[in-house]
């Protein structure tokens, strides 16, 4: 089994919402990266750090007025 299969299968574990032909799609670093994301989310919040990395933009919403 390759590297991003395993990584597939290990994300459908903890979200079985994702379909394996979305994530496919994505590279082994963007998987590897969203599995730890999604392990971090998983500990007691006042143990979990996640941090985003520099080469990604942060999400930003306004509300119109």
């Amino acid at each position: 089994m390759s590297e991003k299969s395993t990584l597939i299968a290990s994300i459908c574990e903890i979200n079985p919402s994702a379909s394996t032909e979305w994530l496919a799609k994505f590279s082994e670093a963007d998987l590897r990266e969203y599995l730890r994301h999604l392990m971090v989310s998983m500990e007691p919040a006042a143990l979990a750090r996640w941090v985003r990395r520099n080469d990604r933009a942060p999400m930003v919403t306004r509300e119109a007025a």
